[in-house]
């Protein structure tokens, strides 16, 4: 289509079942119309869309001048982005329902009263402070280890012997084992008190699930 019958559409408004009467067969058979408006609200019909109209939106005009499509416009790089964080946004919360839902779920089929729930946080409780009893112990031996190896580096010192390398490496070495065991007990307060979280929860979800005041 011409730039001139381009124009002359802006110019002079003529509806659009009168434009492709007079529009030749050889030019209209089998071709379809693309219909956009400009920034001015200039209206134009062509059956090719320039690059500047590319990022417009657009409605597909068939033969007897019936709309059969719309082409949105094109998003903006900031629209795109607003567009990805809000998808991101909803699968984030799609997930935290789906979670929600899952731990409904395991409440329900495995507990059946709120005393099961209690019954099974004890026995996780009772399995880590036997844990930390364990591991007290082994600290308990370590440090009477420690010191009697250090009394023995302190004869040394007294008596003006050097230190034997082998001594000082065993004193380094229960030193070590005593701080990664009480590392652990720190590990093992902190899973306790998660433990106790996270089955309060479980119980107060419980109760809402089965209507329990």
């Amino acid at each position: 289509m011409s730039k001139v019958f381009m124009r002359a559409m802006i110019v002079k408004p003529v509806s659009l079942m009168l434009l492709m009467v007079l529009l030749s067969p050889p030019v209209m058979a089998g071709k379809r119309l693309y219909k956009w408006v400009d920034d001015k609200g200039n209206v134009y019909y062509s059956d090719k869309v320039p690059p500047s109209a590319a990022p417009r939106r657009k409605v597909i005009i068939n033969e007897q001048g019936l709309p059969v499509k719309t082409i949105e416009r094109a998003k903006t790089p900031a629209e795109i982005e607003a567009e990805r964080r809000r998808q991101a946004e909803l699968a984030k919360q799609r997930a935290i329902e789906a979670r929600k839902k899952a731990r409904d779920r395991m409440l329900l089929d495995t507990f059946a009263t709120v005393g099961d729930i209690i019954k099974a946080r004890d026995e996780k409780l009772v399995s880590i402070r036997n844990q930390i009893r364990i591991t007290d112990s082994s600290i308990v031996k370590l440090e009477n280890q420690l010191a009697r190896l250090r009394s023995r580096a302190a004869d040394a010192e007294r008596a003006g012997r050097p230190i034997s390398q082998q001594l000082k490496a065993n004193i380094r070495s229960i030193e070590s084992q005593i701080a990664n065991n009480r590392r652990y007990i720190r590990k093992r307060r902190i899973e306790e008190q998660a433990i106790r979280k996270r089955f309060e929860e479980y119980i107060a979800r419980f109760k809402e699930l089965k209507g329990i005041d």
